[in-house]
């Protein structure tokens, strides 16, 4: 089902870990509201709004309520304890646009984001925690002092002897800090998991903690350890029980000895959480109301820095950027194997469905696209009947083509930012008209639009590029070509004057650039061709957010 999920706060990389759980859902669409204009989230969010600071609330909360509405946002989940309780004291504004808020009730916030209290109440009940005590001069040590509105390592005081103790602010640390025994040698879990709006709990991932940097978990195993699943279990229907709602992590110890403490509970999802959607639990689509997956599958699963380069220069000079249409906006793959999927009621006489379909699909793969029927009439010892199979195919009517997920979204953003935009592309103009018809996403995005061979040349020939540019009326120096074939879409624009070109290797993509071979052969092309998996890297690159 189409979902969209509103990611509060979610410009950093808290916001990266969630958009890629969100995305594994089929359908979903990633929203980033965030009040900082240039963050990362603009490489990996579907749409990134600029909002005001939440500290302005009335303002944070009308711009808020006028994206729900607008974005028919279903899910508003927050990414920093920051935006908890503000989010959670907009709640009935945000009910009432019809979206859900995965966000506790403010009493149980309370306790959770005040580690004293949420100690206390949970040895109150019964769950392991360890036994808070008051720091004092008199106090016995080593001591871990944690910050009582904090999480993770930050701000975390260890005193290990009489001289760091008397050294410390002792008044002031009793009161910010919640102080229990130093642990010198432990294991530490995680257990992922969420609660829906009808109080149930998801299955819960555990994982163990391999190793963790600045707090972070970077190398994660799967656990399946009974005995911190039974806790986690014993804390997740705790917090249920008393107004839960939405995604939680939870950090738990184990010592040498084997007794287990937990050690925090985050209401909201956690850094390291895509490891739930690794193992085949999506948390998000649990809490959109979709069926729990039952067949899960044990992954070790390691988070690393990536950098994201591209030619900032460049984006000054851009006044326009110009699409390729197969492979770069939609699914070609999928639109060829619909077309054969239409054609096979008309060809059973000659070859089963299941054959045709399993032998095109295989064609597809390896990337014969323009020889399809020729290898499949071979293939299927039907070169007889080589005319039969082409005019079915032909005649095969989908009734939909499938953009890529952040296509309309990206769009919508350069659109936002004041550029114009074009589309130029090969194949049959006939086919390609009936893709676009299909695709109510994109009626009125383009300024322009070639079919090169009504033109009398496909790409690479510079005839449609300068089309297009016309069209446009742009100088093709003020252009961007955006496509996926290195020969047709880079060499083809850059050599008819456009300013750069970004190439486009989709996972499971048709063309994927050697960008060795291209610095090796055409130097003066790889010098302004770039590369990224999608088109989400225009938006930071020469988008604009809203408001920003």
């Amino acid at each position: 089902m189409p979902l969209t999920v509103l990611a509060v706060a979610g410009g950093g990389f808290q916001g990266e870990s969630l958009a890629e759980t969100i995305r594994a859902v089929p359908q979903a669409r990633v929203i980033v509201l965030d009040s900082i204009a240039d963050n990362p989230g603009r490489l990996f969010a579907d749409r990134y709004l600029v909002a005001p600071p939440i500290a302005q609330k009335e303002r944070f909360a009308d711009f808020m309520e006028e994206v729900i509405r607008e974005e028919c946002v279903d899910l508003v989940l927050p990414c920093s304890n920051i935006v908890l309780k503000p989010l959670a004291s907009l709640r009935d504004r945000i009910e009432a646009t019809g979206a859900r808020l995965g966000v506790c009730d403010e009493n149980l916030l309370d306790i959770l984001l005040d580690k004293q209290r949420c100690y206390e109440e949970m040895l109150a009940v019964g769950i392991p925690v360890q036994r808070p005590t008051t720091l004092s001069l008199a106090s016995v040590l080593p001591l871990c002092g944690k910050p009582r509105d904090g999480w993770g390592g930050r701000d975390m005081v260890v005193v290990r002897s009489r001289e760091e103790l008397l050294a410390l602010d002792v008044e002031r640390y009793a009161r910010t800090h919640c102080w229990v025994p130093y642990l010198e040698n432990f294991s530490e879990f995680s257990v992922d998991l969420a609660i829906d709006f009808n109080a149930e709990v998801s299955p819960l991932t555990l994982r163990q903690r391999i190793r963790t940097s600045g707090g972070f978990a970077v190398i994660s195993d799967s656990t399946s350890d009974a005995h911190v699943g039974v806790i986690a279990n014993q804390v997740a229907h705790w917090i249920a029980q008393h107004g839960g709602r939405g995604l939680f992590n939870l950090q738990v110890l184990r010592v040498d000895d084997g007794t287990l403490y937990v050690s925090d509970i985050n209401p909201r999802h956690g850094t390291s959480s895509c490891h739930a959607r690794a193992e085949g639990n999506n948390l998000v689509a649990f809490l959109a109301g979709l069926k729990a997956t039952t067949s899960r599958v044990p992954v070790r699963t390691i988070r690393s820095l990536q950098q994201k380069s591209m030619p900032v220069p460049g984006r000054r000079h851009w006044q326009g950027v110009v699409f390729d249409l197969d492979d770069t906006l939609i699914d070609h793959k999928r639109w060829m194997m619909d077309k054969m999927r239409a054609a096979a009621p008309s060809l059973s006489h000659l070859v089963s469905p299941d054959v045709l379909l399993g032998e095109t699909y295989a064609i597809v793969e390896e990337g014969h696209h323009d020889r399809l029927i020729d290898i499949l009439a071979g293939r299927l010892s039907l070169n007889e009947d080589h005319g039969q199979l082409l005019e079915a195919y032909r005649s095969g009517a989908p009734e939909k083509a499938w953009i890529f997920p952040e296509v309309a979204d990206v769009l919508r953003t350069l659109r936002d930012a004041g550029l114009r935009l074009g589309l130029l592309t090969d194949n049959p103009p006939a086919s390609q008209r009936a893709k676009l018809k299909t695709l109510v996403e994109l009626h009125g995005m383009f300024d322009a639009v070639v079919f090169t061979r009504e033109y009398g040349a496909e790409k690479p020939d510079a005839m449609g590029f300068r089309t297009i540019a016309n069209g446009l009326q742009l100088a093709p120096e003020a252009l961007l070509m955006v496509g996926d074939n290195v020969a047709r879409d880079a060499v083809g624009a850059i050599n008819a004057g456009f300013n750069a070109c970004l190439l486009l290797c989709r996972p499971g993509g048709r063309h994927q650039v050697n960008e060795g071979l291209l610095r090796q052969y055409h130097p003066a092309i790889w010098e302004r061709v770039w590369t990224a998996a999608d088109l989400r890297v225009l938006s930071a690159v020469c988008g604009t957010p809203l408001n920003s």
